[in-house]
């Protein structure tokens, strides 16, 4: 599950859950948006404060392949 699916599920906005996990709400705006990749620790909090609904492996891009270059 992506995080915006998962903020929409508990119909809560991305600054209260920045709130909850204790990250900036900027932050949480800017991964939602595509505009910065997540760091470890953010990582962490997101999957913990999801509950584990939101993985790692769903904030984290996939590499572009080299066939789309």
């Amino acid at each position: 599950m992506d995080l915006p699916a998962y903020l929409a599920e508990r119909r809560i906005n991305p600054t209260a859950f920045a709130a909850e996990i204790g990250v900036p709400p900027s932050t949480i705006h800017r991964i939602i948006r595509g505009e910065r990749d997540p760091r470890g620790a953010t990582i962490r909090k997101i999957v913990e404060g999801t509950g584990g609904k939101v993985t790692a492996s769903d904030l984290i891009p996939a590499p572009a392949s080299p066939e789309a270059a």
